[in-house]
Formats: structure tokens, sequence, C-alpha cells
């Protein structure tokens, strides 16, 4: 070795000290709170409109353009809203016996779901599923029925001057707008749907989850 290179500096590497440097770094992490469901029972009352031919026998009835409007957190609560669209297939009661539909749209719904550990200003989120539809419609009501039609079903049949042993037919018909001189069967055109709906909701929130916040063991396990 010459007198040049002992004059020459030595670099020295320094141990690693990124941890030490930079300090312990967090991350945000989204967790779930809490997560519960819920059936929702809905009984409709579906009328055909005066428009269309009434009803001779239902042929299917389905629900479509299930949505979720809104989602809200309370203490302990999560509040879902939504609505949906309710479709009838039926046979009208005409001698050619066409089909029709009748729909009933926007049918709101709400439904309130315990969530303990919820909190106002938490995020949330829920899915909806149709788990069962079903319509009761009597195909034999308009059959049974031999006396005088009556034309909406709030009808009081106590208040009825219309007696089938009164000669005059004419107080009858302007007492009672729902005596049928035409028809004396019953015109069918109301149903009922039943549906249940499944609501599934949860809760979430931002947590702060510290790095680098431990030291490495000095000796490795076992």
């Amino acid at each position: 070795m010459d007198d040049k290179d002992m004059m020459r500096p030595i670099k020295v590497i320094p141990d690693c000290t990124l941890g030490a440097q930079t300090g312990p770094q967090t991350i945000v992490v989204r967790q779930v709170v809490a997560e519960s469901e819920k059936q929702k029972s809905l009984d409709i009352h579906i009328t055909v409109p005066d428009r269309k031919p009434a009803i001779d026998q239902i042929v299917d009835v389905f629900v479509k353009d299930v949505e979720i409007n809104s989602v809200d957190v309370i203490t302990d609560k999560v509040i879902v809203r939504g609505e949906f669209e309710v479709k009838a297939i039926y046979v009208a009661d005409l001698p050619q016996q066409p089909v029709h539909a009748v729909e009933l749209k926007h049918y709101r719904w709400t439904v309130d779901i315990d969530m303990p550990g919820a909190r106002k200003g938490m995020d949330a989120e829920a899915t909806v599923d149709v788990e069962y539809v079903d319509y009761d419609f009597d195909q034999d009501h308009h059959k049974h029925h031999h006396h005088r039609a009556k034309k909406y079903t709030n009808y009081d049949d106590d208040d009825n001057d219309c007696d089938d042993d009164d000669d005059d037919d004419n107080n009858c018909h302007n007492h009672h707008d729902d005596c049928d001189e035409e028809d004396e069967v019953v015109r069918c055109r109301e149903f009922d749907v039943s549906i249940v709906l499944r609501i599934n909701a949860k809760v979430m929130a931002d947590r702060e989850v510290m790095l680098n916040a431990g030291t490495l063991p000095v000796t490795p396990k076992g």
C-alpha cells in the first residue's frame, strides 16, 4: 500500500435505521362493526283499474325492480328503505278470454334492523332478496253470488235496501249504484298478494392500525 491509498477516507456504511427514521406508521382499515338480517312480510291489496277488464283467473304474480333507496344508521339500529313493483298476469272475464296485465308500481317499504354497536355517522350497506310471493284470489267468487252484484268491496250489506223481494227496481238502482241490472254475477276486480323480503345489512367503521409499533425479538422463536 502506497502513501496515496493511506490518505483516502474510509466510507462507513451505517446500520439499517429505516424504522427508527420513519417511526411508527398507521393505515386505515375498514372494519365491520355489526351485521344482521331481518324478514319483512307485506300483504298488498290490488284493484284492477276500471279501464281494464275484470279477472276470470290469475295466471301469475311476480315482484320486479326491487331496489334499496336509503340505509340510515342510528344508535343500535339500521333503517332500510326501498321499493318494488308487483305485476299480475290474468285471463280477462270476457268471452274471448284475452290475457291482460295489471301493475302496482313504486310500492315503498321500510324495515328497521337491530344492530348493537351501530352509531350515527357510521357507514352501512344493505341487500334485499324476495323470498316468497303468493296471491289470494277467489276464482269461484263470481259463481256463488247470484243476487244483485256489488261493484266495490267496502259496501256494507247491513245497509242494503235492495231486497230481492222489492218490486221497485228503479228505487233500488237509484239508492245504490252497486246494483247491477245488466249482470247478476260479481265481476272480480280485486286480489291480495303476500310478499316476504329478506334484508341483510351491515355497519362499517374505519379504524387506524399502527405499523412498526413493536420491536423484533432478539432471538428467533423456537
